[in-house]
Parts: C-alpha cells; structure tokens; sequence
C-alpha cells in the first residue's frame, strides 16, 4: 500500500512539474510576444501632416492602357481618378497590371494609350523588394541618402535605434539584412526624407515578412494619414489599412 502511494504521489508530482513547465513556457512566450508588441508600438512615421489636404485631386486618367509588346494589358481602357485623402486597394490576379498601373500614377510610365494628369509633388513607394535600398550601403550610409532634414550624425543614430538598428547593425551593409530589417529601414528612408508625403504607395510589403514586422508596418501604415494605394493578398494588412476602396483589374 506504501509502495502504492508514494508511486501516486511521485506521478502526482511529476504532472505538477510539466504542468509548471509548460505555465512557464506560456509566460515566457506572452512576454516575447509583448516584447514585440512593444517594438511596434515604438516605430512610427512620426509625419507632420499640416500640409495634407482632404479633397485635392492628386491623380486622373482617362481612357488609358499599356502593352509591352504583347497586346492590352487591360481588356478595357482605364479611367481613374485619385483624391487626397483616400485609402485604395488594387486587386487582381497576377498579370492583371497593377505594379503598371502604380508605375504610371507615378510617372515612371507613360501608357501607351490615354491621358493622365497629376496633382501631387511628394510621392514615396515600397515594393515587396525594397527597392528603394541601395544594397551595398551600410545601414548608416543608406538613412544619410535620404536625410533631407540636415540631421547630423548622431540624430541618425538615434533615429535608426529608435527604428531598432542598435549600434552593430549601422555598418551592416544592407544586402545582408532580412526582410524585416528592409521594410523598417524603408520606413526609417521615408519618415527621414521629411514633409508627409501627399501618396504612399505599397506594392505587396508583406510578401518577406514574419508576423512581428507585418504588425510593425501596419502600425505605421495606419498613423499614416495621406493618400495611400496597395497592392496585397494579405487580408490581414489590408483591413489594418483602412481601405475606403478597391479597384479591381480583373
């Protein structure tokens, strides 16, 4: 009977320690998660809007299309109009030409066919590449291309840690950075280059990101209080985007 209970006292106990394994487990990942939580809450744009405007007619086009050599990309000609203040979701299949269409709103292409107008000076556009990211700059050198503010040295410094590059990752050259670590210095490039832009555009941002730096960027995406058009499949980051919206290409 002995042998019998302390049998049942030792598989007592041991529940009780997995049990308390596993509670400590749980704790350990809700103070990771929080962590990173926190991460997120601490980047932001950081914009003064004063000089954004509801109601401005920041893009127009009518009748216009484009090929590259193989036909219409859009089966009907395209007219569009963009006005300050509205959050726009392009959507289709892949093919159906919205990385063009962003190309023209742009400016970095003329269509083939119709006519545009724009109404809007201040532009900025992040690709699921990060294009705009020089890759063999270090992280320092690439916010100093565009630290149109006049910042000096260290106020650089503290703008990258605030963006989460501590003082190893400045002379990282920026090939050698994650998808993650791209998008928050595509962040930090546009937020340093100074004035709001009056259009944000996004063309699939979340494509290389892990759950961490996609809360990170719809964070920042929905403080951002201009004009903004995306591309995603992600139905996540689309509805963090406040979409007011969508254009669908077909």
């Amino acid at each position: 009977m002995n042998t019998l209970r302390n049998n049942a006292e030792k598989s007592s106990s041991r529940i009780k320690d997995i049990h308390a394994g596993k509670l400590g487990d749980l704790k350990d990942s809700v103070s990771r998660l929080k962590a990173s939580l926190d991460d997120a809450s601490a980047i932001r744009f950081g914009f003064d809007d004063s000089r954004l405007h509801r109601g401005k007619m920041l893009f127009r086009a009518r009748q216009i299309n484009h090929d590259f050599g193989g036909g219409s990309i859009w089966k009907e000609s395209l007219d569009l109009e963009i006005t300050s203040g509205e959050r726009i979701a392009l959507a289709g299949v892949n093919g159906s030409g919205k990385s063009t269409l962003m190309k023209i709103i742009l400016a970095e292409l003329v269509p083939k066919t119709g006519t545009v107008r724009s109404g809007f000076t201040r532009a900025r556009y992040i690709d699921q590449d990060y294009s705009l990211i020089e890759v063999e700059l270090s992280v320092f050198d690439q916010a100093c291309t565009f630290n149109h503010l006049g910042l000096q040295g260290h106020e650089i410094k503290t703008r990258l840690t605030r963006f989460l590059f501590a003082q190893d990752d400045w002379d990282k050259p920026c090939g050698v950075l994650s998808g993650g670590e791209k998008m928050r210095l595509a962040l930090l490039c546009v937020t340093i280059a100074g004035d709001a832009p009056e259009i944000l555009l996004l063309d699939e941002p979340t494509n290389n990101l892990d759950i961490r730096h996609l809360e990170i960027l719809a964070d920042a995406v929905s403080e951002y209080r201009g004009t903004l058009v995306v591309v995603s499949h992600d139905t996540h980051f689309i509805s963090r985007c406040g979409i007011s919206r969508t254009i669908d290409l077909g």
